[in-house]
């Protein structure tokens, strides 16, 4: 106690030492405490199910050096069912959305599951019940399970809404169960319900891909095991139905590796770099421990003479760094817990399992055991300090002694020391920059300054017919394009720089047929003949669409430069004919023209062949509009918004952004690691500069 005591007044005579070691100890704390707490919530805790571990999804994969997880057709799906021994069961998920209407009409994301799917995962509806096989027959009634989020946000946690019908845009639908808070949106959604997966047993047909499937492994069985099983499967298929499973295999992942993917890499990289932050500022502590000890020789040469032993010394030089260090612990944990706030508001692109991120009881555990060893650790160097400044004082031998001149050169290597972590920070901040810098000089293919984009999807069941559809777009574009400053406005199926993307296979009309599973693919897009005047996407032969191709006209598509290359090479394609396997798979669709090439999901992306359908002849029910103003597209978002309603007040507008945000957010996955590592890099420079 009379340490304790002494050790409170002499860092209070010292208010400077103090504080600088308090403040420095809390950046390098804080900012360790704040990414392990991620890395801890995304890659340490296990999912919340039982033996997650255990819990795998099955992709289909046609080329897995280029996309290793396609979507699932559910007739395979029902055969990997029935003949697979490695699960204990299977469960099929789509994509699903819901329009609840009223005062407030809000567009919902959801799954369509298959009954078994909570089995699977191993949990419960918290309130009611999931649905029946019967439900989920075809023709079957309209039920959902919502989450436990959207319970408590559109229904204000009302118990009495279990069995209870609610309004949607194509009429009710009845709440039959309530899930858990623990439950998380599967990987590639977002969903806050659930809807029966409407699948017939005894329809083994195949049509397209458009599934997940999720299985849970039988006890002993590895994921290798499985996977070996499920490429026999595959074999087997592909002799069952050639023309539609040759060359496809089937690929098994870890549910927990699905949900984590590239961030894996991402935090520990981060990890590292936040540890090289917390050595900078132990570096720096360290010194001013030894430049405290060097200062406080006369003192500490007295108490020697008086009799003090080296452990005495010790304990005292213990209790005053752990004092320190205890306030710089407690002080980072306040900044790490505003961080991770900061982080789960920001919701950045990339970071799995966001909700749960959060600084717990395991990660005080680690901060409290790191912070003890960071305590010891100065007592220790504060220690080799005070031996030389008392020899030398005591033997007044002047000030170059061999033990003061060791202690000297360990001081000038700290410093050497934090320069040198400080500089890999700096490098490796600056190559993710430069990266940065190189894909946003890419051209995305179209001008994004002055666009606005609104997605819009109307309710299946109110515009079922392709007629209502296209009526309801032209006349959101007709309200739209008078609206004051609009220079253009077009409408578009898939949004460029988003992820959904839907592609198809065709065949080239007076070409051999290709042999099964040999198909060329394109991606799929819906536009208004507006579109490419709106984004300034060129017209590089031929002519574009026109109001004239209509539903009565012959059909016709547009074809992007890389399909031009790819399946032309030095040849002019307009005038081609093709059959695309999509709605009208005997139809022969002639090629009137080809237009630049724009990216996809990402700029990093290659740009992939895409055909493009006049929307008056492929009608569709899901659309963006996108909308070229002559000033700030910002405000216009309001007026846009008034012109829906007005058409149909039950249609929500789900996403409305400017094109420069559709663009940042592509980069976000790359972006945040790259800020992330800047502010490290800028706080290791900070603390050097400190040091020095």
């Amino acid at each position: 106690m009379n340490d304790l005591r002494f050790a409170l007044r002499s860092l209070r005579r010292n208010p400077g030492f103090t504080a600088v070691a308090v403040l420095t100890l809390a950046l390098g704390i804080g900012a360790n405490t704040a990414v392990f707490s991620v890395v801890n919530s995304v890659l340490l805790t296990p999912l919340p199910y039982p033996q997650p571990d255990r819990l795998v999804l099955l992709w289909e994969a046609k080329d897995p050096a280029r996309q290793a997880t396609n979507v699932v057709n559910p007739g395979n799906y029902l055969d990997w069912k029935d003949r697979a021994r490695s699960f204990t069961d299977l469960a099929a998920l789509g994509w699903a959305g819901i329009i609840f209407t009223g005062d407030d009409p809000e567009m919902v994301s959801g799954r369509a599951v298959t009954p078994n799917l909570f089995d699977v995962l191993g949990v419960a509806p918290a309130r009611g019940r999931m649905f029946t096989p019967e439900e989920a027959r075809p023709g079957g009634p309209r039920v959902i399970v919502i989450s436990d989020g959207l319970w408590r946000r559109r229904f204000g946690a009302d118990p009495g809404i279990v069995g209870r019908a609610v309004p949607v845009a194509d009429g009710t639908a009845t709440v039959v169960g309530i899930m858990p808070a623990s439950v998380r949106p599967m990987p590639l959604g977002d969903e806050e319900f659930w809807e029966p997966f409407r699948l017939d047993p005894s329809d083994r047909s195949r049509h397209g891909r458009y599934a997940m499937v999720v299985g849970r492994l039988r006890p002993g069985v590895t994921r290798g095991q499985a996977q070996r099983e499920m490429n026999g499967l595959a074999r087997q298929l592909e002799q069952e139905y050639p023309a539609f499973d040759t060359g496809w295999g089937v690929h098994v992942v870890g549910l927990t590796d699905q949900i984590v993917g590239s961030a894996r890499t991402i935090l520990l990289v981060l990890l590292g770099a936040v540890a090289l932050v917390l050595l900078i500022a132990c570096a720096n502590v360290a010194n001013l421990f030894m430049g405290r000890a060097l200062g406080r020789r006369h003192e500490l040469a007295i108490r020697t003479a008086l009799g003090a032993s080296r452990w005495q010394l010790l304990r005292q030089r213990l209790i005053e760094s752990l004092l320190v260090v205890l306030a710089g612990a407690i002080a980072g944990v306040v900044l790490a817990e505003w961080a991770v706030g900061l982080l789960r508001a920001a919701r950045p692109a990339g970071v799995p399992r966001l909700a749960e991120i959060g600084v717990d009881g395991t990660v005080l555990g680690v901060t409290a055991a790191v912070s003890a060893v960071i305590g010891v650790a100065f007592a220790l160097v504060g220690a080799f300090g005070e031996r030389g400044a008392v020899a030398g004082t005591l033997r007044a031998a002047g000030t170059r002694t061999t033990a003061g001149g060791a202690a000297l050169r360990v001081r000038g290597g700290l410093v050497v020391a934090q320069v040198a972590l400080a500089l890999v920070l700096l490098c490796g901040a600056g190559l993710l920059l430069r990266s940065i810098q190189k894909l946003t000089a890419i051209d995305p293919g179209f001008d994004p300054a002055h666009l606005l984009a609104v997605d819009l999807i109307l309710p299946s069941g109110t515009y079922a017919e392709p007629a209502r559809q296209t009526a309801f777009f032209d006349r959101v574009l007709e309200r739209v394009h008078g609206l004051p400053g609009v220079e253009a406005a077009g409408a578009v199926s898939y949004l460029p720089l988003t992820p959904l993307t839907a592609a198809t296979s065709f065949s080239v009309m007076g070409r051999p047929a290709p042999a099964p599973g040999e198909s060329p693919t394109a991606e799929i897009r819906i536009v208004d003949p507006e579109y490419f005047r709106t984004m300034r996407i060129p017209l590089m032969r031929g002519r574009g669409l026109a109001a004239a191709d209509g539903p009565n006209a012959p059909p016709v598509i547009l074809i992007n430069q890389a399909m031009a290359r790819e399946y032309w090479p030095g040849q002019d394609p307009v005038g081609q004919r093709v059959k695309v396997s999509w709605t009208h798979a005997d139809r022969e669709e002639e090629i009137v023209g080809v237009v630049g090439d724009v990216r996809g999901a990402s700029l990093d992306v290659p740009v992939r062949p895409r055909i493009y359908y006049p929307r008056a002849q492929e009608p569709s029910g899901a659309q963006w509009i996108v909308v070229r103003h002559r000033g700030d597209p910002g405000p216009l978002a309001a007026a846009v918004r008034g012109a829906v309603r007005e058409i149909d007040r039950d249609v929500p507008l789900q996403d409305v952004a400017t094109m420069y945000a559709h663009l940042t957010q592509s980069l976000a996955q790359r972006r945040y690691p790259m800020l992330l590592l800047g502010v490290f890099a800028g706080l290791a420079v900070v603390l050097s500069a400190v040091g020095l």
